[in-house]
């Protein structure tokens, strides 16, 4: 079975998302705003309907010449050895970097929580990882994955960080506690 227009109009509404329509070919862009920045996803229909692919527009761009390329395409690499469905990918051509997932449709249908499923992965995956990438291409430097304290938004009142904080701060002094193991050797009771 393949994908239309407007079982993927039926799918962006299932998870109540606003959209528009590329009026040049069949494909529906998308804005998400997460932790680290503000996205557009576009997910175009391909291959006579049996290909979908999730993908970001403008998200990053490291041009080929770049001081910094060889260390932000380590990261990519190492993103898509770890990541299961959301890949990265770099652009020779003019430097782009997109984040995407791809959906062979082929004999089966797209289901509303496997889209919404998908959907949900590619936005976290892309959010996640943007400053991370961002960062060391401005700096030569690998931050490393976000720490839990960098998810916390400086937009969140003061009283709620604060206690974000101490179950932050709980958690870490809990993982080193959980060395110590009962007699049971099923660890702390």
């Amino acid at each position: 079975m393949s994908m239309d227009i407007e079982r993927l109009k039926e799918l962006c509404e299932g998870e109540d998302l606003r959209y528009f329509l590329d009026p040049r070919t069949e494909a529906v862009m998308m804005g998400f705003g997460g932790i680290f920045g503000r996205y557009q996803i576009i997910v175009p229909i391909e291959v006579d309907g049996r290909f979908l692919q999730f993908r970001t527009v403008n998200y990053l761009h490291c041009p080929p010449d770049h001081p910094h390329l060889e260390l932000v395409l380590r990261i990519l690499g190492e993103r898509n050895y770890r990541l299961r469905m959301v890949k990265f990918g770099w652009d020779p051509s003019d430097g782009e970097i997109v984040g995407y997932a791809d959906i062979w449709v082929e004999d089966g249908e797209l289901t509303q929580k496997q889209f919404g499923s998908t959907l949900k992965s590619v936005v976290t995956a892309i959010d996640m990882n943007f400053k991370r990438i961002s960062e060391a291409m401005e700096s030569g430097e690998d931050p490393g994955d976000p720490r839990p304290e960098d998810l916390v938004s400086s937009s969140l009142p003061e009283g709620l960080r604060r206690a974000l904080r101490g179950i932050i701060d709980k958690e870490s002094s809990d993982d080193d506690d959980d060395d110590e193991e009962s007699s049971s050797g099923f660890g702390k009771v």
